[in-house]
Parts: structure tokens; C-alpha cells; sequence
């Protein structure tokens, strides 16, 4: 036992210099004293890797290589530690066998896939207390992806969301510039966008040597969470109706849907789930980082109840691996793209409907601070577009009293003024946004 994280841990360390593709992330994870930094997100999204560029800048800080303990729990010969009568107290035990002095020292402690261990909760809570450390955890189960997390640690932990690639880390993935300075730029920029708006932000996805390959690569990711995250981890009693709720979920994409509607169309292919199933799923499916649902924008509880919600991908191209193209897909796909940069920086996201029943796509931000965004995939593709969207827009802003309004599009940009009311329409394109510095709320 000992002898094995022995090992494992010389192991790590010995191979922490070794060229490791890294894609420097723009979310700042920063370290809160006596708290561990829990890294959550989508299966694959890239947190493991985050942990090696941590691990990469602290050795060129001069951190020594004996500073920093790196184990990743889903190594088969750790499976001693998933017993009930495992004690993970060896962890520790072994590392300060190994260096005695460095418990005067500052230890970096970085452990992926720590759900495998069984009592991890209480180890971590004594560790930050006992030991002068810095302590940083991953995992993809549900048990780190939900409020358990405050149950295991009691407050003693500060967590931080990663998102697949944003367009900006995509162009860093890809080498390309992130700043448009001419005319060059920008046209390698929207090639690089193009390529997104396919592949989408999944790491691993541009890896893939064939595209042919990627439906089934986000199908079996799809099922590897669903399966791991969920049906497993909550003893799930409908798997098979659980994993045809995320199907049509998926083909629904930037839509309204109803819980009853989600619940008579499982029933017309002989499945049963009731709607108190279904809106747990749909809280479990957005714990586990896989599907989101967007309430319309009100103070009434009751009308966001009983009104529609919109569902969004954590990437609009898992999504497509569950569709048939259409000529529609376009504008779907792009609004998924908006909301999820948008949910990178926020959680209060919000749909917008007038007085007159129009829709607007995006309400965001606090009262004092409302934006309203609107999204088209073009503003010339239809002969009404331009003044349905502009329509609606101008309506929303002038119920909530706003001089601003955004819509964005796929490629195009211009200033629209109101003659009537001197408000004021940015359309912007989707390139361009995706590259804006976007402040937290």
C-alpha cells in the first residue's frame, strides 16, 4: 500500500516536466488560504490538464518538484482506497514518510478524481488544518459537481467552474492571434470561427484524426456521464427513459420546452417518467455540467414555473451528434454558443417576453444593469428578419426603460438608431463578441 503511492507519487513528479500539450485556460482560478480549490465541470473539459499547467507554473516559480504530491485516483492500483475500511490518512502518511521536512514547508497537493476515495470529506477537512498546504481537487462524478460538495467539506472549499474552449481559447489551441488588427486577422479569425462553430470547444475533439469520428465520440461522452454521473451515482430506476430524455433534450437545442410536453412525447414511445422526475433529471443533468434550462425573465415564481424554459448544451456540437442538420440548425447553434459564453461568466440567464408576446432571446444581468441580447444567424436571410428582430428588441427596451440593445449575428455588424426613440441597436458579429472581455457577475 505504501509502497504503491510510493511509487505513484515519485512517478508524477519525475515525469512534471515532460512536454505536455497545454492550452492556457482565461478562467483565473485563484487559491483561497485553508480552502481547497475544487475544479468542476463537464466530463473531458479539461480540468485534469489545468491541473498540469498549475503544476507546470509553479515548478518555473521554483516551486522543488518535492513540493508538489499529484495523484490521480482513477489509477487502477488505487483501488484499495475505494473500500469502506480504506483509510486515506495513507496518503498522507506516505508523502510525509517520503519528505519529513516538509512539513515545515508549504505542500502542493493536487487530487484528481478524488470521489474514488472513500471518506475523502473529513481527509481533506484535516489536512488543510494540520498541514501548511494548498490543496486542489478534480473530479468528474456528481458527488464534486453538486452541492455535496459543501456537505463533504463544510464550507472549507472554493469552487471554480471550467467551460470547454471559448472561441478566444480556441484560437490559443489552434496558434491564432486572438486581436483583430486588419483585415488579415480578422479573415483567419473567421476561418477559425467557422471551424468552432463545427467542431465546437470539447479539448479532445480536435484531436479526433477523422470528423467523421466525433458523433460518436460526443455520443459515448453523453453516455459516459450519463451512466457515471447519474445512473450509477443516483441509482437511477428509468435509465433507458433517462437517456431518451437527453436525446430529445439534445434536438431541442435553444427551444422552448414544457415538462408535460417532455413527458407526453417520452409517453408516445411507451416511456414513463413523471414530472417530478423529469424536473429532477433536469436539475441532475445541469449538476453534472451536461444540459442547462433558462426560465423566463420575472419575479414571479409562478409564471417561470408554469411558462416554457429554454435547454442549452454545455456544446453546441455534443448537441449536433443528436440532430439531423437543418437549414435551421444555424441560428440554434449560435445562440447555444452565446448562452454558454454568457454562463461562463453568470448564472442568472433569463429569456425576455414583451407585453406583445414577443420573445428575446437573452435578459441578463442585475435590474440595475439589464442587457438584452438578441440572436440571428443573419439579418438579410429573410425579408422580415431585420425588422422582427429589430421589432421585438425595441419593444423589450422600451418596457425595462433601456437605451441599449444588442443583437448578434453570424458575421454581420452596423449601428441601428430608433428614429423614434433614440434607442440604440449594436449588431455585432458572433466572431467578434466571443472575443469581448466580459465581466463577472
Amino acid at each position: 500500500m505504501h509502497e504503491t503511492l510510493r511509487l505513484i507519487i515519485a512517478q508524477h513528479q519525475n515525469t512534471f516536466l515532460d512536454q505536455y500539450p497545454i492550452v492556457s485556460r482565461d478562467v483565473q482560478i485563484l487559491p483561497v488560504p485553508r480552502k481547497a480549490t475544487v475544479i468542476i465541470g463537464i466530463r473531458r473539459g479539461g480540468k485534469s490538464t489545468w491541473q498540469h499547467e498549475k503544476i507546470q507554473a509553479l515548478l518555473e516559480e521554483g516551486v522543488p518538484k518535492e513540493s508538489i504530491c499529484y495523484i490521480d485516483f482513477s489509477d487502477d492500483r488505487l483501488d484499495f482506497l475505494r473500500s469502506e475500511s480504506a483509510r486515506p490518512s495513507v496518503i498522507t502518511d506516505t508523502y510525509y514518510g517520503m519528505y519529513p521536512y516538509n512539513h515545515e514547508q508549504k505542500v502542493y497537493f493536487f487530487f484528481d478524481e478524488l470521489q474514488y476515495v472513500h471518506q475523502w470529506g473529513p481527509f481533506i477537512n484535516r489536512l488543510q488544518t494540520t498541514e501548511k498546504c494548498e490543496v486542489y481537487i478534480t473530479g468528474s462524478s456528481a458527488k464534486l459537481l453538486s452541492k455535496e460538495i459543501a456537505t463533504e467539506l463544510g464550507g472549507r472549499t472554493f469552487t471554480w467552474e471550467l467551460f470547454p474552449f471559448s472561441l478566444r481559447e480556441y484560437l490559443r489551441a489552434s496558434g491564432i492571434r486572438e486581436e483583430i488588427t486588419d483585415i488579415t486577422s480578422r479573415d483567419t479569425i473567421i476561418e477559425a470561427f467557422d471551424e468552432y462553430f463545427e467542431k465546437g470547444g470539447m479539448p479532445e475533439r480536435r484531436l479526433l484524426p477523422k470528423d467523421s469520428m466525433a458523433p460518436l465520440y460526443f455520443q459515448n461522452l453523453v453516455n459516459d456521464v450519463l451512466t457515471r454521473d447519474l445512473i450509477l451515482r443516483y441509482n437511477i430506476p428509468h435509465p433507458a427513459q433517462l437517456k431518451r430524455m437527453v436525446h430529445i433534450l439534445m434536438s431541442t437545442m435553444s427551444r422552448l420546452i414544457t415538462v408535460n410536453k417532455l413527458k407526453q412525447r417520452l409517453a408516445g414511445e411507451r416511456l414513463t417518467l413523471s414530472p417530478a422526475l423529469i424536473n429532477d433529471y433536469l436539475e441532475k443533468l445541469a449538476d453534472c455540467y451536461l444540459l442547462f434550462t433558462v426560465p423566463i425573465r420575472s419575479y414571479n415564481s409562478a409564471v417561470q414555473t408554469v411558462n416554457p424554459k429554454k435547454v442549452y448544451a454545455i456544446d453546441h456540437a455534443i448537441a449536433q451528434a443528436f440532430s439531423r442538420a437543418t437549414s435551421e440548425n444555424a441560428g440554434l447553434i449560435l445562440e447555444n454558443m452565446v448562452f454558454i459564453e454568457l454562463r461562463r461568466t453568470m448564472q442568472e440567464i433569463f429569456y425576455y417576453k414583451t407585453q406583445k408576446g414577443d420573445e428575446i432571446d437573452f435578459a441578463v444581468g442585475p435590474d440595475s444593469a439589464i442587457q438584452l441580447i438578441q440572436v440571428c444567424w443573419s439579418m438579410q436571410n429573410q425579408n422580415d428578419t431585420r425588422e422582427r428582430e429589430c421589432k421585438a428588441l425595441l419593444e423589450g427596451m422600451m418596457e425595462l426603460e433601456l437605451q441599449e440593445g444588442w443583437i448578434i449575428t453570424a458575421y454581420e455588424e452596423e449601428e441601428i438608431i430608433d428614429e423614434t426613440s433614440g434607442r440604440t441597436i449594436h449588431v455585432i458579429p458572433a466572431y467578434k463578441w466571443l472575443l469581448q472581455e466580459k465581466g463577472s457577475e
